[in-house]
């Protein structure tokens, strides 16, 4: 017999944390931050292309300095930065907090742009 016929027990247990890992709320409350961030990254900019203006100047100024994707990659990457800091250092139990935090304003956003869109 050989050591590489069986898997040995770190293999196993790893393995047994990664599937714990898909399973964990907070990496689904992450999925929904990633899902809220393309919403509403795409649905901003569609929205300007079908003649639709931004409310938020901070946002405004940005996006006729740097283009509307990449001054909200960069208005959303900082978030996530500041999110992730938190995260880390939020004792376990109110880390879930944060990406529901993050991801809910946008996802609201987003709908709020798929609205306007669907009035023009």
């Amino acid at each position: 017999m050989s050591r590489t016929q069986f898997p040995s027990a770190d293999a196993q247990t790893q393995s047994e944390t990664e599937r714990s890992r898909l399973r964990s709320p907070d990496t689904w409350l992450w999925a929904f931050v990633v899902v809220a961030l393309v919403l509403d990254v795409a649905l901003t900019y569609y929205g300007l292309t079908v003649g639709l203006h931004e409310s938020n100047p901070v946002a405004r100024t940005l996006f006729s300095m740097y283009g509307v994707v990449e001054s909200m990659l960069l208005l959303k990457g900082a978030v996530i930065a500041v999110a992730l800091v938190a995260y880390a250092w939020l004792p376990e139990r109110y880390r879930p907090i944060v990406p529901l935090g993050v991801a809910t304003p946008w996802f609201v956003a987003g709908l709020i742009n798929a609205g306007l869109i669907l009035q023009v």
